[in-house]
């Protein structure tokens, strides 16, 4: 029996690879890009990378969320919540969990009142991201 060459069986595994990687980006996005319109809140989600997604709620009274999943599948790994609890477009709160699959997952929380001197680029980072995602609206 002949065995085939390396090289085939490299070519064979590449593409293999990118159908995996294109198929895992395809279900995220089947999965993740909705947007819902409820009395009381909008909410939108988008895929992110290869299997990771955002979701950004804004509430009528001006308040609003963000929930980052960074991939490898919904709360397999650390995601964070951002929250805007008064509507002013900065992020009051930054808590970031580790994976769900475990007990006790709270990683981090940050609150601005306390902790904005010491983590000032977080902060700004996530006002910068939050105002981003309110600027693209919903559809109508």
């Amino acid at each position: 029996m002949k065995r085939p060459k390396a090289s085939s069986l490299g070519i064979v595994t590449g593409i293999s690879a990118v159908l995996l990687l294109l198929g895992t980006r395809g279900c995220s996005m089947a999965w993740n890009n909705w947007e819902v319109k409820k009395t009381g809140y909008r909410s939108r989600s988008f895929a992110t990378g290869i299997s990771g997604h955002t979701e950004y709620t804004l509430y009528s009274d001006g308040s609003q969320d963000v929930k980052i999943y960074h991939g490898l599948g919904h709360r397999a790994i650390d995601s964070e919540l951002l929250q805007d609890l008064d509507g002013d477009g900065k992020v009051d709160r930054i808590r970031v969990n580790g994976s769900e699959i475990k007990m006790n997952s709270l990683r981090e929380l940050l609150i601005r009142e306390h902790d904005y001197d010491e983590h000032k680029e977080r902060f700004d980072e996530a006002d910068e991201e939050m105002q981003e995602l309110a600027a693209q609206g919903f559809e109508e």
